[in-house]
């Protein structure tokens, strides 16, 4: 064995570990993310209202298109015109398509 050949088959079996162990994983599909999980609707309203009744609406129509049929919930965060619900789902919530909030369109303002 020359010595340059020695030398590329140390450095190829010191990578050999790295290079296996760098294959990409196995994608879950959408309905084996969503089986079994619980998703959010957050609002910025007490219950009874409009904002509540197009929640509710969306819960029930959305979850039969959304594969792995996911439970679907209605949160609700009443405070400051919905800022205290838009804090809590900017800073705290699920970054991961498990919460959705339906906000008053005049928090932008």
């Amino acid at each position: 064995m020359t010595r340059m050949y020695w030398v590329l088959s140390v450095i190829a079996a010191g990578l050999l570990p790295h290079v296996a162990a760098s294959q990409p994983a196995a994608a879950q599909t959408v309905a084996q993310f969503y089986q079994g999980k619980t998703m959010t609707i957050m609002l910025g309203h007490p219950p009874g209202g409009s904002y509540d009744l197009y929640a509710r609406l969306a819960a029930n129509h959305i979850k039969r298109y959304i594969p792995g049929n996911p439970n679907i919930i209605v949160e609700h965060r009443p405070g400051g015109g919905g800022i205290r619900a838009v804090t809590q789902f900017y800073a705290q919530s699920a970054r991961d398509g498990t919460v959705m909030g339906l906000f008053p369109e005049s928090i932008a303002h």
